[in-house]
């Protein structure tokens, strides 16, 4: 290398760096506060119901919204739905819910039967058979760009936390 050099001989500076490196290598702290932030953030849009970027979701249908038991959209009597979980690992952070239907009201779509002609169903006391039903899509998963900025936070200051050292 051409020119002058600095050469660090600080006890604490080497140390600070360490902290660094060594912080850069163990993210599984990091991942759960990251997965804990957003499992409440996506709580609180089933209160909203709003999706993440604060759209409203799409209104129940008046037939099934006038039997409807639970207190809101994609909140039935269990709330399994609004019961998000998280899971953290050295090399990340899944969010999400583990019920089977999850996808569908998340994503929307068409549902079409499986092992028959029809699909059979009662909706506000009346029974229809049809050979499929479109799901609106009321997205509760995702990252808004409160969620980005407060995601980087928590990354900053899982740094910030390990150059300061205990």
């Amino acid at each position: 290398m051409a020119g002058a050099s600095i050469t660090v001989n600080d006890a604490s500076t080497i140390s600070a760096l360490e902290r660094l490196y060594a912080a850069g290598g163990n993210l599984l702290s990091v991942y759960k506060n990251i997965g804990a932030y957003e499992a409440d953030a996506t709580k609180r849009r089933f209160i909203t119901e709003t999706d993440p970027d604060g759209i409203p979701w799409k209104d129940l249908n008046p037939l099934y919204a006038a039997t409807k038991k639970g207190p809101g959209k994609l909140r039935g009597e269990t709330r399994r739905l609004s019961q998000i979980v998280y899971q953290a690992a050295e090399d990340g952070v899944e969010i999400g819910s583990d019920v089977e239907y999850a996808r569908i009201h998340n994503e929307g779509g068409t549902i079409k039967p499986t092992n028959g002609a029809a699909l059979v169903f009662s909706m506000g006391g009346q029974t229809f058979i049809v050979k499929s039903v479109k799901m609106p899509r009321r997205q509760f998963l995702g990252f808004s760009d409160e969620d980005i900025n407060e995601i980087q936070l928590l990354i900053q200051d899982h740094f910030i936390d390990a150059a300061n050292g205990p």
